[in-house]
């Protein structure tokens, strides 16, 4: 036997070893760093928890309910721009979730940021998220796609009624998504202003301000 094949065998063993201990330790940290900020914010350290939350970020990535506990320590901070922004953005990660949206009204009217009345087809908008907009064209869309491909190979006179009925249906409903993710992408570029600003018409430093923008407001561009 060789002696070299011998002596080789342990390396490899150790080396599989730590291939699978790594990516366990990575995620135990990953986690550690969450539930730390989740420590940190039942013992009133709001600013030891964001640190936690942003280290778990930058790790693993942003989830609604990761921005849903910074909103919690922002609005605890009284910053309101941030708790905003952080609210705002789990919405996009968690259009229906409930308990954000009720924190976003109260930190809005607590502030006086009021929004203006949306018209009917806005709230109709405002049903899904974008991404759920999405998918319900992306799957119309191929169910329409396989309507089609089924009445071409169907050689029997009037099999084709029912695919070609379902094909009309799924036709206008991928239509009929179509404004409200076109809405949605609109407003993907919406910016929460973060402390409050002065709005000025003239260049010049030293004239009045028109008035002013406050802080938490989303600004349009």
């Amino acid at each position: 036997m060789n002696p070299f094949h011998l002596r080789f065998k342990p390396h490899i063993l150790l080396s599989a070893i730590l291939l699978l201990i790594f990516p366990i330790s990575v995620a135990q940290a990953e986690k550690d760093t969450f539930m730390l900020g989740n420590q940190a914010y039942m013992h009133k350290d709001f600013t030891a928890a964001i640190t936690y939350y942003q280290q778990t970020a930058a790790t693993r990535g942003l989830s609604a309910s990761l921005l849903y506990n910074m909103g919690n320590c922002y609005a605890r901070l009284e910053k309101t721009g941030l708790t905003i922004l952080a609210y705002e953005q789990a919405l996009r990660l968690d259009h229906g979730n409930a308990d954000i949206r009720s924190n976003l009204q109260t930190i809005r009217k607590k502030n006086g940021i009021y929004q203006q009345d949306k018209p009917w087809w806005q709230w109709l908008f405002d049903l899904l998220g974008t991404n759920q907009w999405l998918l319900l064209s992306g799957c119309s869309f191929f169910i329409f796609s396989c309507c089609l491909l089924l009445i071409a190979v169907l050689e029997k006179p009037g099999a084709e009624r029912i695919p070609k009925a379902l094909a009309i249906c799924a036709l206008l409903t991928t239509l009929l998504t179509l404004p409200p993710l076109v809405y949605g992408y609109l407003h993907l570029q919406d910016a929460v202003v973060l402390t409050k600003t002065r709005l000025m018409i003239s260049p010049s430093a030293e004239a009045d301000p028109a008035g002013a923008i406050k802080e938490g407001q989303v600004a349009h561009p």
